[in-house]
């Protein structure tokens, strides 16, 4: 082979067929999109286009020349969903044709390039690319929260751009399009300083743990002022998994006479938790109320064209129904699934339908195109069939999980497994609340799929 053909073809498997460097700048396209700042919108939506166009060319690539490297652990199972995804859109096929497809596609790729990296990715790579997106994560989530707080000081609320900036609706928007966005990302930030901060990362890469502190303590304190309960849930639940684990790790608490009194204050402290952690968020909410309404609003700044709406400026949504309208929008989704019970409408027409069989369309459809439940929102999309065989993959992958989980609770990485654990568990909760994990293309969606094929990588056993 010439020299020339031969450093084209290694500069193609450095860069085009890089799985690593897909999967990292997919998921940077992804949070950038959450930005309320049209030239960033735009450049994340190039940016999108330009990946999903990539992941098209990667997977034809190694659907002829390395199937081995698109295989995953239930791979019938995962073709099958897949089928009847397609099958759906074709099915429908004069209503949003092209952007069912273009879901269906993201859902191969969830499966096949974030999924199973292990099978596509050597293990030491994995690492760094975790290690990288994990770090990008904190930094990120907090440089746009910091950006966020210093307009909400400064002008308490803006409307820039066709964009609310800052507090809109007794929530911190911050600088992003939607603050449930923003207190996932929170959420997931401070899962990543945990992770950052374990022996395991640590032995490989450097994290300053005062750092990591700090950044914690931060989107915590978004985190409560977004006033996401879905994202708060999120991490609640985390933590709760992280007490049983730690109380539980070794057998001999199981079997000892002592079981019960330490489950006891597993439930206890699970309780305590939550209701200090309520407590705590709306202190932090009250105590930012009053900070906020101190500060005087800049109005002499006319260098750029901004909106500033005046009047004071509250965290927190009081006494609004909890649920914030989910139970309503379950019912309607519910409504939805009798239309075509076995295959669905499909997952970018639910609007559409929504506006013929439901008076008035569906809740918060000028906003979302989502059932704010992923379970909820497959059963409608792809029928019970497509619901079916995306359980059946869940239960599986869960079995794998526990299983993993419980053969290394004794080694060195223990620790690091139960903490992807925990994360992976709480996830899959809270997408009973909010839609993420499949069928979208947004930052909530992807990031299941790669704890889940990084927690992979820690396992050998194919159940």
């Amino acid at each position: 082979m010439p020299l020339l053909e031969k450093n084209y073809m290694i500069s193609k498997d450095k860069v085009l067929y890089n799985l690593s460097l897909f999967r990292i700048l997919y998921i940077i396209s992804l949070m950038l999109e959450i930005v309320a700042y049209p030239p960033i919108e735009l450049a994340a939506g190039y940016l999108n286009g330009v990946t999903f166009v990539w992941g098209i060319v990667i997977c034809f690539h190694f659907l002829f020349h390395d199937p081995q490297k698109l295989n995953i652990n239930h791979k019938k199972i995962a073709i099958s969903f897949i089928l009847v995804c397609l099958l759906t859109s074709f099915i429908n096929f004069s209503t949003n044709i092209l952007m069912n497809l273009i879901s269906v596609f993201n859902n191969f790729m969830y499966l096949f390039l974030f999924l199973g990296m292990k099978k596509n990715t050597s293990k030491e790579d994995i690492d760094k690319e975790m290690n990288f997106i994990l770090k990008f994560i904190v930094f990120f989530s907090s440089l746009i929260s910091l950006i966020g707080i210093y307009i909400s000081f400064r002008y308490k609320h803006i409307y820039f751009m066709g964009h609310n900036i800052g507090i809109f609706e007794n929530r911190f928007f911050g600088i992003s399009t939607n603050p449930n966005q923003l207190g996932f990302l929170s959420a997931i930030s401070i899962f990543a300083c945990d992770l950052l901060n374990d022996k395991y990362m640590k032995s490989k890469f450097k994290f300053n743990f005062l750092l990591s502190i700090i950044f914690i303590l931060f989107n915590t304190c978004v985190l409560f002022l977004t006033d996401s309960n879905a994202s708060f849930v999120f991490v609640t639940i985390y933590l709760a998994i992280r007490i049983f684990y730690e109380n539980f790790s070794k057998y001999e608490k199981i079997k000892d006479i002592n079981f019960i009194r330490e489950l006891i204050y597993v439930v206890a402290s699970m309780m305590l938790i939550v209701s200090g952690s309520f407590l705590t968020r709306i202190s932090c909410q009250r105590f930012m109320n009053r900070v906020i309404n101190h500060q005087k609003y800049n109005i002499s700044d006319h260098s750029i064209k901004i909106e500033i709406k005046e009047g004071e400026s509250h965290f927190g949504r009081g006494g609004h129904e909890l649920s914030s309208g989910r139970i309503s929008l379950f019912k309607q989704g519910m409504q939805l699934a009798k239309i075509r019970p076995l295959l669905g409408l499909g997952r970018e027409n639910l609007s559409y339908y929504g506006e013929i069989y439901i008076k008035g369309g569906l809740l918060f459809s000028y906003k979302h195109f989502d059932l704010h439940n992923l379970y909820l929102t497959l059963l409608v999309s792809y029928g019970m069939i497509g619901f079916s065989l995306f359980i059946c993959l869940i239960i599986l992958i869960l079995c794998n999980l526990f299983y993993t989980s419980y053969i290394n609770i004794n080694n060195n990485n223990g620790k690091f497994i139960s903490k992807l654990f925990a994360i992976i568990i709480s996830y899959l909760s809270y997408v009973n609340f909010e839609v993420g994990g499949m069928s979208g293309i947004a930052i909530s969606d992807v990031l299941l799929w790669v704890f889940i094929g990084y927690f992979m990588t820690f396992s050998d056993q194919i159940i």
